[in-house]
């Protein structure tokens, strides 16, 4: 046989081959889902600014509701009533309330396993995720002496924030208290971690970095003029809220100040929480208004108006909804899906 047809037809094999494998279905539907989900994505962008959105609202706390955080299945709150309550995010409906704080429940965080939460009886509790028991109490000569503000967690350790000024880091298993960080002047009202870092604003006017590790203060930032009450930290970059009434964005490497959110579209009142991703920031204030920024650009994409009838304490983000809590005891969810389709995709 002719070496140079067989190398031909061998040639021609192999381009078809190349061409089945491009056109097979399974490849074809690969691709269609690619283009089919971005497509969604868009759409849900798209709708962060241009939906008229309603919230729905949960009112079942006796009291104040200062902390969230959810999933596409829960929602987890703590309440001035000393409770922290789950929620159905479908139903709306409690499903189950854990007690035991001797005071007002200020921050709590939770994964599939466990939660932890931090109360004004200067406390943090550590409980079984799906049993509700009390697992730990971390308290006592090492704890905290004044109300605990604030609650990190990550897989080795839980990190606090309290009105004494300082911030402590637990051993997650054990419980035994690691290190205690002073150098605030003033209470410490908010924490952020991400890897071994974590980053703290206080009522010092001050945001401070952190080796988790080593207690090393990495770099200080400073530009706020009065106290800080809120903050976030994606290891890039740090926002900041104020009872100056901005929003600050910071180089995290670098310490210096990228942008300013506020002016004539800004609050007029406290910056009391915030929460960001790579699209957006949504801002939550004494003024009864939730805001909507493009966290590139600084634009004020939306503002949500006497958002709740009081003081707006907490805001949490995925990437379809607003979950918010506030003084006027209810939860409220803004929900962004619209017509998009398969939205479950885009949440962790």
């Amino acid at each position: 046989m002719d070496d140079s047809k067989s190398y031909a037809n061998s040639a021609r094999d192999s381009a078809y081959a190349t061409e089945i494998d491009v056109y097979d279905p399974a490849v074809r539907q690969k691709i269609h889902n690619y283009k089919y989900l971005y497509k969604q994505r868009l759409r849900l962008n798209k709708n962060w600014t241009t939906l008229d959105v309603e919230p729905k609202v949960i009112v079942g706390h006796e009291d104040s509701v200062y902390c969230v955080q959810f999933d596409k299945n829960i929602i987890v709150s703590g309440s001035r009533d000393k409770t922290i309550k789950f929620w159905d995010i479908k139903t709306l409906e409690c499903i189950k309330v854990l007690r035991y704080h001797q005071g007002s429940v200020l921050c709590l965080q939770y994964d599939d396993k466990i939660v932890v939460s931090g109360s004004s009886d200067s406390t943090l509790i550590i409980w079984d995720f799906k049993t509700g028991k009390v697992l730990k109490i971390l308290s006592g000569k090492n704890g905290h002496t004044a109300p605990v503000l604030d609650v990190r967690f990550n897989k080795e350790v839980i990190v606090s924030c309290s009105k004494d000024s300082t911030i402590k880091i637990w051993d997650l298993e054990t419980g035994a208290l690691r290190k205690t960080l002073t150098g605030h002047r003033a209470a410490v009202n908010a924490i952020h971690i991400h890897g071994d870092e974590v980053v703290s604003a206080s009522g010092d006017c001050t945001i401070k970095l952190w080796n988790i590790k080593t207690g090393e203060c990495i770099r200080k930032f400073i530009g706020h003029f009065r106290g800080l009450a809120c903050v976030q930290y994606n290891g890039e970059i740090i926002a900041s809220g104020s009872n100056d009434h901005t929003i600050k964005i910071w180089n995290a490497k670098t310490g210096q100040l990228i942008r300013t959110l506020g002016g004539e579209q800004g609050h007029t009142d406290l910056v009391r929480t915030l929460a960001f991703d790579n699209e957006r920031i949504v801002s939550g204030s004494y003024d009864q208004t939730i805001k909507i920024w493009d966290i590139k650009t600084g634009k004020l994409l939306k503002d949500f108006k006497n958002a709740h009838g009081s003081w707006v304490f907490n805001v949490q983000i995925d990437a379809s909804k607003i979950v918010s809590a506030s003084q006027d005891r209810k939860i409220a969810i803004w929900d962004f899906t619209g017509d998009t389709e398969d939205v479950d995709t885009f949440l962790s």
